[in-house]
């Protein structure tokens, strides 16, 4: 297929659109920033662009009349499903529109994407400055093999241009929140009645085996500077009347220094925020000071999310996550002494670790691990996802020479693959994966992020949802110390509700 080559214009029509991550809809979205960054300099130069994004719309007809092409961003999972609903409905009523995308899963299979008939461009990595490049050049009907980290199919060859090095992100400018109706993405959570989510670098410089990361970013970490960080932030808040923000880096705190600087900033230019769910790893955390850590409190660190994956030492060490089990509890520590609380994610059911025991015995022993971490803290929160092999990720190949068979087409990965936690591994035990299913249900209750929620709401609705959520937590904390998950008749009536009134 030839790459189409629309008309030349002059501060024309972008669409962008992000697909729902999942099947149920929620009440308020994560901000597309990916897309917003994209977009950013060409709105600069007078461009109209569009972000359509799926928790709210879809992307119509109408608002692609015109467009110079329409941009889709996706990661690994239910994404690519309805990328594909909307490149199939702008394929037919603009067969001469050209469709790019964008994100974690083309990026990572920019060939098998490429060879999508729903696709003509593929952006491969950051996108900023390649995606304003082939925006010009579709404009113009230039080359696009002069323009670095694209690949595309012409003339029934896949193509691809060199990779394109990571840009230092403080080279753009600030992003154009104005474009979105924010108010559909400031939402309550349990450290605020006002948060929005936000990114303050790029890349990681880990090389985790279960993560694809490194294939989209190199390795590579390019962080904002404190003061833009603490200038960001400080606007957001002005702006919007924020209260609290979710960062959401891969590894905030890989710099103690810069951490410093952005708490100290935070306090000195009196910006009242709380931040939560920052993500750290707990050999880093572990090495920092007590003064730091009492700094981060006081500028408004509420909680940290950490990547714990596994109870299991040796397996800690062969998936490259670096550090120790022990940190992991240190963490727990460290973190409780400051009134912060920690989130700590894991994984069952690693391309390996059945060789060693059954499914069975590493998620009692993972059960009995968390439960000795949350009587640490009882405001500990515990994420367990099934692993799934990512393209491009060092375990990959392992998962294969197991049983894993990868979709072959960007179309099987969006029939096979509705969600990052829902496993295609042929060595998983469907019982295992309803227990985890169960555990990342009870943890919001039994850690108190229900009660706090439940605590902002008007006193009408906490007169009736306080009793439940008291019993519910009793009733789930006994369920985990005992890892009793037979007849879950709660699990099933409130996530039944949960999809009836969202």
């Amino acid at each position: 297929m030839n790459v189409p080559q629309p008309s030349p214009s002059k501060g024309g029509k972008i669409v962008l659109f992000n697909p729902k991550p999942s099947e149920i809809s929620r009440k308020k979205g994560v901000l597309p920033l990916a897309l917003l960054a994209i977009g950013n300099r060409l709105h600069r130069e007078g461009y109209e662009i569009l972000i359509c994004d799926g928790m709210f719309d879809t992307v119509t007809p109408k608002m692609l009349q015109g467009a110079v092409c329409l941009g889709i961003g996706v990661m690994i999972g239910y994404q690519i499903h309805g990328g594909l609903e909307v490149a199939q409905m702008a394929r037919a009523s603009y067969p001469d529109l050209p469709i790019v995308w964008g994100g974690w899963h083309p990026s990572i299979q920019p060939e098998q994407t490429a060879q999508s008939p729903w696709v003509d461009v593929v952006v491969r990595g950051q996108g900023e400055i390649t995606f304003y490049e082939l925006v010009k050049a579709l404009e113009t009907g230039g080359d696009l093999q002069s323009i670095a980290g694209l690949t595309y199919q012409k003339e029934g060859r896949i193509h691809s241009t060199p990779h394109r090095s990571l840009v230092d992100p403080n080279e753009f400018p600030p992003l154009p929140y104005h474009l979105l109706d924010m108010e559909r993405y400031i939402h309550e959570t349990e450290f605020g009645y006002r948060t929005i989510n936000y990114i303050s670098s790029v890349g990681c410089p880990h090389r985790c085996g279960f993560c694809a990361e490194q294939l989209v970013h190199g390795r590579s970490w390019l962080p904002l500077t404190a003061d833009r960080v603490v200038s960001d932030l400080a606007m957001l808040a002005a702006t919007y009347s924020l209260d609290a923000i979710a960062i959401n880096d891969s590894d905030f705190f890989i710099s103690e220094k810069r951490v410093i600087a952005i708490s100290q900033g935070l306090l000195d230019h009196g910006v009242h925020l709380k931040w939560g769910n920052v993500n750290g790893r707990p050999d880093e955390l572990v090495r920092y000071r007590e003064s730091t850590w009492a700094l981060m409190k006081k500028s408004g660190l509420s909680s940290l999310l950490t990547g714990a994956e596994t109870s299991d030492g040796e397996i800690l060490a062969i998936i490259n996550k670096g550090g120790t089990v022990q940190q992991v509890i240190e963490l727990a520590k460290r973190a409780g002494q400051f009134d912060i609380a920690l989130r700590c994610s894991f994984m069952v059911g690693l391309p390996f670790a059945q060789r060693r025991k059954s499914l069975e015995a590493e998620f009692s022993e993972l059960m009995d691990f968390i439960n000795g971490l949350y009587a640490e803290n009882q405001e500990n929160m515990f994420l367990v996802f099934l692993y799934t092999p990512f393209p491009g990720s060092p375990l990959f190949d392992t998962a294969v020479e197991l049983g894993y068979t990868a979709p072959q087409s960007l179309e099987a990965w969006a029939e096979n693959l509705t969600g990052l936690n829902q496993s295609m591994t042929p060595w998983m035990d469907d019982r295992v994966a309803e227990r985890v299913y169960q555990v990342n249900f009870y943890f919001p209750f039994v850690s108190g992020v229900v009660r706090k929620i439940i605590a902002k709401k008007p006193f009408y609705q906490r007169i009736i949802l306080s009793p439940v959520e008291r019993i519910l937590f009793y009733w789930m904390k006994f369920r985990l110390k005992r890892q009793f998950f037979a007849f879950p008749l709660e699990y099933h009536l409130i996530r039944k509700g949960f999809q009836i009134f969202h």
